[in-house]
């Protein structure tokens, strides 16, 4: 009996010590963070950081894009990983990986869509679709406008979703620079696919197409020869009034050309498009 008090009493001891103090955890509690492990994972996190960025800054793309990712696995909730996922995809992107720097700039966007450079990595997507076609013949200067355009018009895409959300980012300029590039390029492209109707006496096709262009791409060089192919298109399909009405859209086209080349021809040199940006500064 006295055994059994004596043990209700230790009991009744033990929980009142725990009543007393409902805070104190147990030593080694996971869900308290410990300081010192904290600023140990910091410390080594900003190691792996630097040794990341070292590779990129050494222009060792592929090494850093690895670190980057390391890091990522390794301390994915610290300043330094969300760094790393944005300079991640800037080594991809020089390391012609375009489907991982892409894909990865897309998790970065849905995950931190209010990140102060987020403006950065939706101007980076625009880049990555930007050159990932051009080849050795763009380089050197040899015509590529019978290429498939799907990346440029997502390039377009990219850029114009950047000039729409962050009408105030430094990559504006560049941005609308690239999207006037690519208009030309896409409409030269769809030029082309009218010149094969032509050829090959599809009329009605022919007609559509380059009804397309006049209206989707006004501005571009090649209004003029497309308005020219429309006026045949309609003549051989015995349109005259549509015919004529081409013509003189063409001729006010062409008076129009002719003025700006003599405005240009007055004014000093336009600047040079803008180069990719470098990466972003540390954090």
């Amino acid at each position: 009996m006295n055994y059994r008090i004596m043990a209700a009493a230790v009991l009744l001891i033990g929980l009142s010590a725990c009543k007393s103090n409902p805070d104190k955890l147990p030593p080694g509690n996971p869900f308290k963070p410990d300081e010192l492990g904290l600023r140990e994972q910091k410390l080594q996190a900003a190691a792996l950081y630097k040794s990341a960025r070292e590779a990129l800054d050494s222009s060792d793309f592929g090494t850093a894009a690895k670190r980057y990712e390391t890091l990522a696995t390794k301390f994915p909730f610290t300043d330094y990983a969300i760094q790393g996922q944005m300079e991640k995809v800037y080594a991809e992107y020089r390391a012609y990986q375009p489907d991982e720097a892409l894909t990865d700039a897309e998790h970065f966007l849905r995950d931190y869509p209010r990140h102060p450079r987020a403006d950065y990595v939706q101007y980076l997507k625009g880049l990555i679709n930007f050159d990932r076609d051009r080849g050795l013949e763009a380089s050197l200067g040899f015509s590529t406008d019978k290429r498939d355009v799907t990346n440029l018009r997502r390039s377009f895409d990219d850029f114009s979703t950047l000039v729409q959300k962050y009408p105030k980012s430094v990559y504006v300029g560049d941005a609308r620079q690239r999207m006037i590039a690519l208009r030309n390029q896409i409409a030269r492209h769809e030029e082309t696919i009218v010149d094969y109707y032509i050829r090959r006496g599809a009329w009605i096709a022919a007609a559509k197409r380059a009804e397309q262009i006049v209206a989707q791409y006004p501005g571009a060089p090649v209004i003029i020869e497309s308005l020219a192919q429309l006026e045949r298109a309609y003549q051989e399909l015995g349109l005259k009034d549509q015919a004529d009405d081409a013509r003189r859209l063409r001729q006010a086209y062409e008076l129009a050309e002719k003025n700006n080349k003599d405005q240009k021809a007055e004014a000093p040199a336009a600047p040079q498009l803008a180069a990719a940006p470098a990466v972003l500064a540390t954090p």
